[in-house]
This record gives C-alpha cells, structure tokens and sequence, in this order.
C-alpha cells in the first residue's frame, strides 16, 4: 500500500490515482501536505484513495481555500435564498478569501484560524465580534461539507473554542413603552406637511397602515411588506403570514418566513379597523390609476401597486421615529415593543412566541430575556411580600 513520503519537518508528498474530469483514463496525482504529522498524512492519503476506489468525481485534491469557496458557492447558489449566498459572499469577500485563499485545503490548521481573526481584529474597520463569529460558523460549515466529499479528513474549524473567538455580546433590545408607542402611532396617522408637500415615502396612504400592522403583530419588516389580501381574514380577525419580501442584489423578491413556516394570528379590532379604511383608500386609487395600477394583491404597496422596497420602509420609520420624538428604535424594535408589551400584560410566552414566528420558544426567551425585567421585579417583590 502506498505510503506518504517525507520531505521535511511536517512536510509530506502522496501520490494517488484520480479520474480525470473527462472520465477518459485514470492518472497519478502528487500532493504536498504542509504542516501536518505523519498519521494526519496517512489519513488524508486513505481518503484519497477510498474516494477513488468509490469512483467519485473528485479531482481536485490540493485545492485551495479559495477554490473550495468558489466550489461551496456554486453548489449552495442552487438550494438557499439569495439573501442568504449575498451574505456569505460578503462574508467570503471581505474576511475568508483574503486571509485564508491561498492556502491550501489539505494545510490549513487553526493556527490559520486564529491569526486571520486577530488581523481582522487589527483593521482600520473592525469587524464586530458577532461579525468574525459568523464568518468562524460559515467557514466550519464549509470545511464539514468538505468532509462530506471526502476533500479534506477532518474540521480544523471545530477545534476552535469559544475562548478563541472575540466575545459578541448580544445587543440589548430597546422598545417604546405604552405611551411612547400611542405617540408614534399618532405621529404616522398624521404625516407633516413638509412630508405631504415632498411626497416621502411616510407620507403615502400605505405607510400608517403599515406601521400599525407591524405594531399589532410583531411581524417582521418583510413579512408586513408580503402580506396579500387573501392573507387577511377581517371578519374573523386573523391574518396568515405567508411570505417574507426580500432585497437581494439581484433585486426584490419573495420568499417563505424566515423559519419556512407559515402561521396565523388574531389581530385586534383597533388595526381591522385601520385595514378596512386602508382597503377603501387602495380601491379609489386602483380605480384612479386604471391599467396603469400594477395589481398584485398587497395591502401595503406603493401608489402604483409595486412593492415598498425593505430598505426603504426601514429609513422612513427611522425618520418617524425621529420626528415623534420617541426612544431611538428600529423597525425591527417595533418586534420588540409588541413581545414587550404583550409579557408586561402577562401573555403567556408561548403564546407570544407563536405570534412572532419562532421555531421554539427557547428562541422567544433567549431573544426577548430584557422584556421580562419588569414582571421579574414584581415576582421579586410579591415573594418580599410573602415571607415578610
């Protein structure tokens, strides 16, 4: 049996037969292994070998990392959401390829791993730590698809520790309480003359609506901008959220919820109320507009019918929000006051996790653990009360 030969200190070379991309004849593959033991060695040639011996279209065995990013990318581009390859793109462009690219796959070691992570530490634009632990969770993932194929004989990303990667504390959630959120509310219904005059987007017929929708449900930016009026139940009070409007490079776009299901929930009779004289409102200007109104069923889009663009929706609220003069919060934070507000009232958490659309409630608790500080203190005191 073929053996790995030594050439230095953790310096190796195997040789190996391959089959060609063209599956014409069979031929002798050499490899250079860099930094590695003798057993790592054997391993690697075993694979090589088993691959061949399964008949497996595998040619490449010293690829790069590189080349193992662009091959990851080529296959995952056939099977996850845009959104999703737009973000490990990003990713792989700004912090994997130039760090980790050139060397080769058969090589890296997390010595690799920790020193990319302290350079990007050291840039001029400094990652966050959430940032560097995402890219840390993208390459592992990569590395454990490699695997798979028999590319690589073990993860080196899964022998870096907690310990090794920068801390990312997550950001604590800021919401409006009951008044500030009456306020914001009221602010949106009746938009400033300077918006009316400049027709921003705050100003347009669906953008209260909107922002009462998200307020209501806890819905997510995209979900609020794909629900359709066949999602809507207004006499039974209830909404499906069905869909998510994406914004990919390679434009907008639909998808599932971000956990792939679909749910139902109640809505109020205040916001049923909102959405009927908001349906009215749509009808006169479909009815205006003629063939010229692009139809496509949403209860917030744009004048002409088209949908509102995520990104876009986000900066007006922000503008809003500045101009009620309110807690400085995100559209998504507006998720955040609806969990708030519905654990202050007392609203059991799996109940509340159901309207957000998480997968389980551990999520809910994990995410929203800050909302319950409120009803923590009132249990501390009632247990003060108790045994006084």
């Amino acid at each position: 049996m073929a053996k790995p030969k030594r050439l230095g200190d953790k310096r190796y070379m195997i040789v190996y037969d391959v089959t060609p991309r063209n599956g014409r004849a069979r031929q002798q593959k050499r490899e250079i292994l860099r930094g590695i033991t003798k057993q790592e060695a054997e391993a690697i040639l075993a694979n090589r070998i088993a691959a061949f011996r399964k008949d497996e279209d595998i040619v490449d065995y010293g690829m790069t990392m590189a080349e193992l990013f662009d091959r990851f990318m080529s296959v995952k581009k056939k099977r996850l959401e845009a959104t999703t390859i737009d973000r490990y793109g990003s990713l792989i462009a700004t912090y994997l390829r130039p760090e980790l690219g050139a060397i080769g796959l058969a090589s890296l070691r997390k010595t690799h791993l920790i020193e990319a992570y302290d350079n990007w530490q050291n840039r001029t634009r400094r990652p966050s730590g959430r940032t560097i632990r995402h890219a840390h969770d993208l390459l592992r993932g990569m590395l454990n698809w490699a695997m798979s194929l028999d590319y690589v004989a073990s993860n080196v990303a899964g022998k870096v520790t907690a310990e090794d990667l920068p801390k990312a504390p997550k950001p604590e959630s800021k919401v409006l309480n009951e008044h500030e959120l009456r306020q914001l509310l009221s602010e949106t219904r009746t938009p400033s003359r300077r918006a009316l005059c400049r027709g921003t987007l705050s100003s347009q017929p669906w953008f209260f609506p909107a922002v009462a929708f998200a307020a209501y449900t806890g819905a997510r930016r995209g979900e609020v901008l794909a629900v359709k009026w066949s999602d809507l139940d207004l006499t039974d009070a209830t909404v499906s959220i069905r869909e998510s409007l994406s914004e990919p490079k390679s434009g907008l776009a639909f998808k599932a919820p971000k956990n792939g299901k679909a749910r139902t929930i109640v809505i109020a009779s205040e916001l049923t109320e909102i959405l009927r004289t908001h349906r009215a409102r749509q009808v006169e200007e479909r009815l205006c507009l003629g063939q010229a109104y692009n139809d496509r069923n949403l209860v917030f889009a744009r004048p002409d019918g088209t949908p509102v663009t995520p990104w876009n929706f986000g900066a007006a609220f922000k503008d809003l929000v500045a101009r009620a003069k309110v807690t400085p919060i995100t559209l998504h934070d507006l998720r955040d006051t609806h969990a708030s507000l519905l654990a202050k009232a007392g609203v059991p958490i799996e109940v509340i996790s159901q309207r957000l659309g998480h997968s389980s409630i551990g999520i809910t608790v994990d995410r929203y653990l800050t909302v319950y500080r409120d009803r923590d203190a009132a249990a501390a005191a009632a247990f003060g009360r108790i045994v006084a």
